[in-house]
């Protein structure tokens, strides 16, 4: 129940999917922050793509306004328009994306991907699955019933199978290492850089870094100074 005014302005917003189905509509005073307790309360919040937001000039034209739609365009995830106990009724999990997210997780803990007592947050998984954070949390629940998770606090779990810390950095230290040198500069000399441009058109673009600026273009030391 809201304790706001009623007679504060009040938004009547939208959210559809990639396909323009409209998931869920709803009334706020705050639709942006209303949006963000979905995305962390929702197991369908990832597949919003689009928002629509209608302001109105007061809470009860606001909910006026929201059953007259709901009746009409019967949003996905909102069950107040159905009655019934059987038929068509809307799907409050993703059991799919849990599955994955099950699966997947095992699997790195079993190969050891993730250290002993490493904290992982529910929030963080479900970004790196796609999915929203309650599917996220069922999965790791699941986990933790399997032994390989532990829930610490509220959306933390810990690992309780994998390799000490010390050792897993140790194992992909050599794999760091590579990466860094993959991302350095390769220094050439002016003359090894003509000898590998020779053949190519005097209208090629080139984009090149200097490994010492002040002495590489001539003048340019003086004009500095």
């Amino acid at each position: 129940m809201s304790h706001r005014p009623n007679n504060e302005p009040t938004a009547l917003y939208r959210l559809y999917d990639a396909n323009d189905a409209l998931l869920y509509l709803g009334i706020s005073f705050a639709p942006d922050a209303r949006l963000r307790e979905h995305q962390n309360e929702k197991h369908w919040a990832h597949l919003v793509v689009r928002r629509t937001v209608e302001w109105y000039p007061s809470r009860p034209a606001a909910l006026a306004a929201e059953a007259a739609a709901t009746a009409v365009e019967k949003p996905l995830h909102d069950s107040s328009w159905r009655k019934s106990a059987v038929g068509d009724r809307p799907q409050w999990r993703d059991p799919e994306g849990q599955k994955r997210v099950e699966n997947e997780l095992a699997a790195e803990i079993e190969q050891g991907r993730h250290w002993l007592g490493k904290v992982l947050m529910s929030g963080a998984v479900a970004k790196r699955f796609n999915v929203a954070r309650p599917t996220a949390s069922s999965a790791m629940n699941v986990l933790q019933e399997r032994g390989l998770l532990k829930c610490w606090h509220h959306g933390r779990f810990r690992v309780l199978k994998g390799p000490a810390k010390e050792d897993l950095e140790k194992e992909f230290e050599e794999a760091r290492e590579d990466r860094q040198l993959r991302r350095a500069y390769q220094i050439w000399t002016v003359a090894e850089l003509r000898e590998a441009m020779k053949d190519l058109p005097d209208d090629t673009l080139i984009s090149a870094r200097l490994a010492d600026r002040r002495t590489g273009i001539p003048g340019q030391r003086a004009a500095e100074q």
